[in-house]
């Protein structure tokens, strides 16, 4: 019964950690949305339309690029202060967020760890 209790932690803990870089916003539609990642570079979204990322700085600053390198009508979109800003969040906007690339890694002494960043999912309210 002790090994059981000891599985069962173990495994409660697994999923607390493993859950706590994903969180859900509920938003109303045409609201503005601020999403902020500390220090991104660009911020990637998986939207129905397929993936996009937003880029802070480069060629591409304050635009949306999909998936094949061509530029999303971004005029819905700002920088301000290092975040970005969804001036009306759309249904067409609904998806997952996350810094770009997501994925922590750590040099550790026999080579490198790694686990996934935040992703923050945000949908309209019903």
């Amino acid at each position: 019964m002790p090994k059981f209790i000891f599985l069962i932690l173990c495994s409660s803990l697994f999923f607390i950690y493993a859950e706590s870089s994903l969180s859900q916003w509920n938003v109303k539609e045409g609201e503005e949305v601020p999403i902020e990642f500390e220090g991104a570079k660009k911020i990637k979204r998986s939207v129905s339309s397929g993936d996009q990322i937003f880029y802070f700085d480069g060629p591409n600053k304050g635009k949306m690029v999909d998936e094949n390198g061509k530029v999303v009508d971004s005029s819905n979109f700002k920088i301000s202060n290092g975040t970005l800003v969804i001036k009306k969040f759309s249904k067409a906007d609904e998806g997952s967020y996350s810094e770009e690339p997501n994925m922590i890694m750590t040099k550790t002494e026999h080579g490198f760890s790694g686990v996934p960043g935040e992703t923050l999912v945000i949908n309209i309210e019903p």
